[in-house]
């Protein structure tokens, strides 16, 4: 009958994850779904797209519209008898890794980016980047599908750990590259260190970066309208606050000051549509944080940097005075979420033709809707790929961004799967990081993909998957990390924004997450029992002066086996969104906001 073909391109995780910027971001998870696009379409053109089934097109046209939403890096086709499943595979691989080659020519030979760029070696560099595997199992008929595909798979992932490793051909004497350390920089920059500074401006870069040929790629992969930094999504509340109060015009002035005062450097051109609205779009977001002035070399002059950073404190200084919470804040969210029970829903279709549906209910209902819910809630989506999404977002959205995502995610799935009998229907697990603009974007990317992990597989005792894990790193302190499944009531999300809601409203003195915390910690260490220590949290919570309501609402949610350290967690961790939820001026105790969340 023909052959069921397997393709897997990658890296994906690390190669995505070696960004220093947001763009960086964004890119390489872009190109990466790019390329698995031109290998779809290697595939499509051979056997017709009717025969592939992840990606599942109706014409070799809609792929297009599956690589907007984003094409997974794993391809499954039905290879027709007669074919050679092997000479396509091969045909997929190159015509991935041949496109990534063609878009770096482009940006590498571009009038700009030439005169700096080891030609040769950059583009070595890229063609070296994917690593592409596939293997094949004969497939007799559609009734041994799942048999098939079971062994395909098994037989792939044998093959990715027997990988090759060909000699390096473009090896030398040079810096590694400022992001990974593992390839050599192809920056061809003047010896003097302030020259080639200036030509790193001149091409994007930082000061003192250097960068291998893949790592220009991502940092000039083509955007339409730019994408959103880390500082963008920490100052997005603060804009909305000012909106909320009528300040925008101060702002607005405030920055045309600052812009004379630094040169053309304060301009940008970042139409993102979570910067709509918003004077980001034109000017450069580090404008408003006095800490980030020093990178604007036009500042380093006598007084100059004084006189910028004095242009804020009279802003600060006017929205305080109309009750605008000033300065901005400095803390937004990074979320990385994935599908839960994916493999047991597809093992139960069993059928190509179901597998089919599938895939495109996925692509089209979920992966596609990805953006359009991230960017309503003011954020930036990184990545999107069948179930697995990867955003950056404002933390006074974040929660609520975190909820619609899944409820996106069930309605999909309980469509796409009606009629399929299974014990737990596919979920999506959500790790949210809190986390410093300033902060290293790996390091926040390590923080995300915890806590997604721990939502996934939970603590001892704690009942997997559905769930989301929110963790926090402050700057001065501990890392902390909750964790509540979707199912419980109130989710986790309602928790923490009624949390916030009491301390916006000052109605839980700051002790009460420290004290509770040092019981937790204690009752730990000497074995306490249960019943000892709620009492103990009890009578922290009746001595502070609250209204009676709220200790009692606070003293329902002590009990189980983690209630007094996951309430002092929560306490604990509630505080940066209530800043966050202050400064954009949203309502308090609203039943709109609650439900939303």
């Amino acid at each position: 009958m023909g052959s069921l073909l397997a393709v897997s391109l990658g890296p994906v995780q690390d190669f995505i994850a070696t960004a220093r910027r947001t763009r960086d971001l964004f890119a390489g998870s872009r190109l990466l779904s790019e390329a698995a696009q031109a290998a779809a379409e290697a595939l499509a053109q051979a056997v017709g797209p009717e025969k592939l089934i992840f990606p599942a097109p109706d014409s070799v046209d809609e792929l297009g519209a599956l690589g907007e939403a984003g094409i997974a890096n794993v391809l499954l086709a039905f290879i027709p008898e007669g074919q050679d499943p092997s000479g396509l595979g091969q045909r997929a691989v190159e015509a991935a890794r041949a496109y990534l080659v063609k878009k770096a020519q482009e940006l590498f030979t571009a009038e700009k980016h030439a005169p700096y760029v080891e030609q040769g070696a950059a583009l070595a560099q890229v063609q070296d980047l994917l690593e592409g595997y596939y293997a094949y199992v004969p497939l007799d008929s559609e009734a041994d599908y799942p048999q098939a595909r079971g062994r395909l798979m098994a037989l792939l992932a044998a093959r990715k750990n027997t990988r090759n490793f060909a000699p390096v051909s473009w090896g030398k004497e040079a810096f590694k590259s400022s992001l990974d350390g593992a390839r050599e920089s192809v920056l061809l920059l003047p010896d003097d260190p302030k020259e080639a500074d200036l030509a790193r401006l001149k091409l994007d870069l930082r000061r003192g970066e250097y960068l291998s040929g893949p790592d220009l790629l991502k940092r000039w992969w083509p955007t339409a309208h730019g994408f959103v930094s880390t500082t963008h999504m920490a100052v997005l509340p603060f804009w909305e606050g000012v909106k909320a109060k009528g300040g925008e015009a101060w702002v607005g002035e405030a920055l045309e000051h600052l812009a004379a005062l630094v040169g053309k450097e304060a301009r940008a051109a970042t139409y993102h549509p979570a910067l709509k609205d918003t004077p980001f779009a034109h000017y450069d977001v580090r404008l408003l944080y006095e800490s980030r002035l020093e990178e604007f070399p036009a500042l380093e002059g006598p007084g100059r940097l004084e006189a910028a950073k004095e242009v804020l404190r009279r802003l600060w200084g006017k929205l305080r005075q109309e009750g605008i919470q000033a300065p901005p804040g400095g803390y937004y969210a990074l979320l990385h979420a994935d599908g839960d029970r994916m493999g047991e829903a597809l093992d139960r279709l069993g059928h190509p033709q179901a597998h089919r549906a599938f895939s495109r209910a996925l692509a089209l209902g979920f992966a596609r809707e990805v953006k359009g819910i991230v960017e309503a809630h003011g954020g930036g989506l990184a990545y999107s790929g069948g179930d697995d999404v990867l955003a950056l977002l404002p933390l006074h959205t974040a929660l609520r961004a975190a909820w619609a995502l899944a409820q996106r995610f069930q309605k999909v799935m309980g469509e796409a799967l009606e009629g399929v009998r299974l014990e737990q229907p596919p979920t999506l697990s959500v790790g949210l990081a809190v986390v410093h603009h300033l902060e290293p974007l790996q390091d926040a990317l390590d923080l995300a993909r915890r806590a997604e992990k721990l939502a996934k597989e939970g603590r001892e005792g704690e009942e997997k998957r559905n769930a989301l894990a929110v963790a926090y790193s402050p700057r001065a302190g501990s890392e902390l990390m909750v964790r509540g499944r979707w199912d419980e009531e109130p989710r986790l999300t309602q928790r923490l924004l009624r949390l916030a809601d009491l301390l916006r409203l000052g109605e839980v003195p700051a002790r009460v997450a420290y004290e509770l915390r040092e019981l937790a910690q204690e009752g730990e260490a000497l074995r306490l029992p249960q019943e000892a220590l709620m009492a103990e949290a009890r009578r922290i919570l009746w001595r502070k002066e609250m209204k009676r309501g709220h200790k009692e609402e606070l003293a329902q949610w002590l009990s189980g086996k983690e209630g007094v350290g996951r309430l002092a967690d929560e306490l604990l961790l509630a505080r940066p969104f209530a800043e966050a939820l202050e400064q954009a001026a949203a309502p308090t105790e609203n039943r709109e906001v609650w439900d939303a969340h």
